[in-house]
């Protein structure tokens, strides 16, 4: 998303009002305060302006859908689409559980197989399209795969997409009782390991817990998976220690804590371990020279006595 952003105008701690580039697409004039805004979630600024690119809908769209017997099938074949120089729309990969809590919950409009499944996109000219979805079928086919399906007809497209699409509610028809909750990560690996990733992450919630729910879902294209567990209400403070082995374990893949949703307060810690007390303090130096008071959201990402204004150590 951060990508689509071309300009910001922002309102600073102290009343200021700053513009963070002009309108070219390439810029090297000074700091890109543009993604130093984006990713600071808040802490530095208000945004009360922000031009956007745009780009033409999608035509031709098809979508396909593939199934494995193995998770790591499904990730060499998005890993050779990747580097075969296609550019597909969307390479999204679920765990075979994913299947199982999109079947028991009802809301697709078909019966998946319940297998580790990749789902895909394409679109542009129609020959670029057939050029896609054959390099999908003889890939898929050199890694073992079960099935391809891939259409064009706006009811299969709807159907299958959909079943994509309806994943996280999916995940919440696992609740045995009201009172169960939700919780899931936001890891990101690099792409040849996420099949490590989720078969280790679905190995931690066993060895904790067995018979709590556990499911993954991959955004292929840039690594992120979202590793999902349904557990008991009373079990919270245990299942955010299991969600923490999850995310050591990324880091252990040379991975990330959060691919696209952010620090914020709960994953201040892992932060450290992430980039180390010397990057944590960097954060927290361009933090206090903007908002000297800690006024925005306050202690997010990095944590100040908003007593005294010293830095803490966290």
């Amino acid at each position: 998303m951060k990508e689509w952003v071309i300009s910001l105008t922002a309102v600073l701690p102290d009343g200021t009002i700053i513009k963070t580039r002009n309108r070219p697409r390439k810029s090297s004039a000074g700091y890109d305060l543009n993604h130093l805004l984006i990713g600071s979630e808040g802490t530095l600024a208000l945004v009360t302006e922000a031009i956007l690119k745009v780009t033409a809908l999608p035509q031709n769209l098809h979508v396909g859908m593939a199934t494995f017997h193995e998770m790591q099938h499904g990730v060499d074949t998005a890993i050779t689409i990747l580097r075969s120089g296609h550019q597909l729309e969307a390479i999204e990969l679920m765990d075979k559980p994913s299947t199982q809590a999109i079947n028991h919950s009802g809301l697709a409009s078909e019966r998946l197989v319940e297998t580790p499944t990749l789902f895909v996109k394409f679109a542009g000219s129609r020959e670029t399209v057939t050029s896609q979805i054959c390099f999908l079928q003889e890939t898929c086919a050199a890694h073992s795969s079960l099935s391809v399906d891939v259409s064009g007809e706006q009811a299969r497209i709807d159907s299958i997409w959909g079943a994509r699409k309806c994943l996280g509610n999916a995940f919440v028809s696992m609740k045995k009782t009201p009172s169960d909750i939700f919780l899931s990560t936001d890891a990101a690996v690099p792409i040849s390991r996420m099949a490590r990733l989720v078969e280790q992450s679905e190995r931690i919630v066993r060895a904790e817990a067995g018979d709590w729910f556990c499911a993954s879902v991959g955004h292929v294209g840039d690594g992120n998976v979202h590793t999902a567990i349904v557990c008991p209400g009373e079990a919270r403070e245990k299942a955010e220690k299991v969600l923490e082995k999850i995310q050591r374990l990324a880091l252990d893949l040379e991975g990330t804590i959060t691919g696209e949703h952010g620090i914020g307060t709960k994953l201040r810690g892992l932060l450290v371990e992430e980039v180390g007390p010397e990057g944590v303090d960097l954060m927290r130096r361009v933090k206090m020279a903007v908002d000297p008071r800690g006024i925005l959201n306050p202690d997010k990402v990095v944590v100040i006595f908003k007593e005294t204004g010293v830095a803490a150590k966290l």
